[in-house]
């Protein structure tokens, strides 16, 4: 029976051959057939069911994949023409606005009752006090030297960098420093500028008069707006000047007039008083910058006044 079905699936089968194959198939049961089946499978391995039937269908799913594949090349061809020129223009774009952030200033400003630290690209740290600006290139600094420009108050704590001197410009004045601390006042309507040094050295120079002077540790510099003339003291408090930044108003024989200006920065507040000589007086103590009626009760207190509060209008009547 092998050999008949062996001819049988070679299709080389006589007339009288078939005819017996069919006999015996009739007469064999149903288990011995399975058994069969399995056999021949086994034995073939499944290469006579590659027939051309099955070898159509393979053909149909190559094509499909090729087509499939070309409709992928297609539509991706179609997406890259639309993405490309998009891809390209935002490019362009952030070029653009990267050059144009590059060669601008940046300028950090601070109103009444603020006050804010930053971090300049070198790593220098400065805090601004209320009432203060601060503003360099981004293209400039940093490069032979660290320029900016200020005004108001603010606490400086300068990197060391001997190759790239930082350069302050402000009211009347230029400070030229390595690293350094220190605390420099100079307000727009201020009757004279003072810097503070901390540690360090600082060349500071007058502007109108073209004068300079080299400050060391623990001196100050106080500047005449009106005339240019340096006035250097030397005093081991001097980071009273800094106060500000530990929460601190400290004034020596200071004029009632300007306590009474920095107690309404601080506060953002306005501050009227019923006997304006009192205004010529001077004080001497220390403000809380942040809880505004114990600074206004000291003041109360030195003064013999009595402060309504209204909002943010303080109105000083004297007892």
């Amino acid at each position: 029976m092998e050999d008949l079905e062996r001819k049988y699936r070679e299709n080389s089968l006589t007339p009288a051959e078939l005819l017996e194959l069919r006999e015996k198939i009739n007469s064999s049961g149903d288990g011995e057939l399975e058994r069969r089946m399995l056999d021949v499978w086994i034995e073939t391995d499944g290469k006579d069911v590659e027939s051309k039937q099955i070898r159509r269908i393979k053909r149909r799913i190559d094509i499909a994949n090729r087509k499939r594949v070309n409709l992928l090349l297609y539509y991706a061809g179609i997406a890259a023409g639309i993405l490309l020129p998009i891809l390209i223009a935002s490019t362009l774009y952030l070029y653009q606005e990267n050059n144009r952030i590059y060669d601008h200033s940046i300028t950090i400003s601070t109103g009444k009752g603020e006050r804010v630290g930053i971090t300049l690209p070198d790593g220098s740290k400065v805090t601004l006090n209320s009432m203060s600006e601060l503003c360099y290139s981004v293209a400039e600094y940093n490069k032979d030297a660290r320029h900016i420009d200020f005004s108001g108050e603010g606490y400086f704590d300068v990197r060391p960098s001997p190759e790239a001197p930082f350069v302050i410009n402000s009211r009347n004045l230029k400070i030229e420093v390595l690293g350094t601390t220190f605390n420099l006042l100079a307000r727009t309507e201020g009757e004279t500028s003072e810097l503070s040094l901390e540690k360090g050295r600082v060349l500071l120079v007058s502007l109108q008069r073209g004068d300079s002077v080299v400050l060391n540790a623990n001196q100050k510099a106080i500047l005449d707006q009106n005339t240019g003339n340096i006035t250097v003291i030397t005093s081991n408090t001097i980071d009273m000047a800094s106060g500000w930044t530990r929460g601190e108003l400290i004034y020596r024989n200071t004029k009632l007039s300007e306590v009474i200006r920095d107690i309404e920065d601080n506060y953002n507040i306005s501050i009227k008083i019923n006997d304006e000589e009192c205004l010529e007086n001077t004080f001497t103590g220390t403000l809380s910058t942040h809880d505004l009626n114990e600074a206004l009760e000291i003041i109360e207190l030195s003064y013999n006044l009595k402060a309504r509060i209204d909002h943010k209008n303080v109105l000083l009547v004297r007892q």
